[in-house]
C-alpha cells in the first residue's frame, strides 16, 4: 500500500478517534456506580455443599495424605455429585 493510500485511512482513523473521545466524555460512569458493601450486613447462610465440605474435608484429607487443596475439592465434588437428593438434605 502506498503512502498516499495509507494517509486516507490514517485521516479516517483520526476522525473516528475524535468522535470516539467526544462520545466517551458524554458516556461517563454509570449513574449509580458500584454499591458499597455494608460491613454490618448479615452473612449469607452457607449452601448445602459448603456444609458438606466442612464436614467431610478432614475425612478426605486423612484418607488421602499429601493431596493438594485442589484435589481435595475435586474429590469432595465427586462425592457430592454421587450423593442422592435425599442424602444431600441436611
Amino acid at each position: 500500500m502506498s503512502w498516499k493510500e495509507k494517509s486516507k485511512f490514517d485521516e479516517m482513523a483520526k476522525a473516528d478517534k475524535v468522535l470516539y473521545d467526544g462520545e466517551m466524555k458524554d458516556y461517563g460512569l454509570a449513574k449509580g456506580g458500584k454499591k458499597k458493601k455494608d460491613p454490618n450486613a448479615p452473612k449469607r447462610p452457607p449452601s448445602g455443599f459448603f456444609l458438606f465440605c466442612s464436614e467431610f474435608r478432614p475425612k478426605v484429607k486423612s484418607t488421602n495424605l499429601g493431596i493438594s487443596i485442589g484435589d481435595v475439592a475435586k474429590k469432595l465434588g465427586e462425592i457430592w455429585n454421587n450423593l442422592s437428593d435425599s442424602e444431600k438434605q441436611p
